[in-house]
């Protein structure tokens, strides 16, 4: 059973994370109802995906496949040799 740390900390289970989509970084919000206290998710963090990078960075340029990638790699390493 969870206890509450010190600093008011309580660790949630990973299954109630899980259902709810939990993660680091997710806002929360607190109420007392009676002797009970309730937590409610007030923002749900979304997981990023590597695909999402451009938007997350605010980038607006071009984009290049991975095939695009890897050949200039390539020049790269065959140009500093």
């Amino acid at each position: 059973m969870p206890t509450v740390s010190s600093q008011g900390e309580v660790r949630i289970p990973e299954p109630l994370l899980r259902a709810l989509n939990i993660a680091s970084g997710t806002e929360v919000d607190f109420e007392q109802q009676g002797n009970a206290l309730v937590m409610r998710v007030v923002k749900l963090r979304k997981a990023s995906r590597p695909e999402d990078g451009p938007k997350i960075l605010n980038y607006h340029g071009s984009t290049v496949t991975l095939e695009e990638m890897e050949a200039a790699i390539r020049k790269g390493a065959e140009d500093s040799l």
